[in-house]
């Protein structure tokens, strides 16, 4: 298991947005959703989760997309960056910030991949991490550590 810093601060590209926590994640995972796709425009992201509980905005206000029923993605208003998954998930409101928007995005290496069953057939990491086809449940066991499934 990886050991996260029990303290991390972030924000957006242009500066105007910052956030911390004082506290390590509850997970880093790869999300290969269409939905986080069209949202960052990438292949899969990494996004590292926290409770939103532990998440303090210090600067800037972020502006808020309802994606769908439950879901809220933020993003800078002024520079266009991505900042948050928020959500209700397993009974928990969480804050899934993307890695990239992490000061020390090296300390976030992902822990598994999740809606591993929307991943693009071309984009392949290769790891050996769990995969879950969908998004897991609590202490749900992983559909496989195949990178072909």
């Amino acid at each position: 298991m990886t050991d996260y810093p029990n303290k991390a601060e972030g924000g957006c590209f242009c500066g105007n947005i910052r956030f911390e926590v004082a506290v390590g994640p509850d997970y880093v995972a790869y999300c290969h959703c269409k939905s986080c796709r069209k949202s960052t425009g990438a292949p899969a992201v990494v996004y590292v989760t926290y409770q939103q509980k532990d998440v303090i905005f210090t600067k800037g206000k972020r502006k808020k997309f309802a994606s769908s029923e439950g879901v809220s993605r933020t993003f800078c208003k002024d520079c266009g960056t991505p900042i948050s998954y928020e959500a209700e998930w397993n009974g928990n409101n969480v804050i899934g910030f993307f890695v990239g928007t992490m000061d020390e995005p090296d300390f976030f290496p992902a822990q598994k991949h999740v809606a591993h069953r929307e991943r693009l057939t071309w984009f392949d990491a290769s790891d050996n991490l769990p995969r879950f086809l969908e998004f897991p449940r609590k202490d749900q066991v992983p559909d496989s550590k195949n990178p072909a499934v």
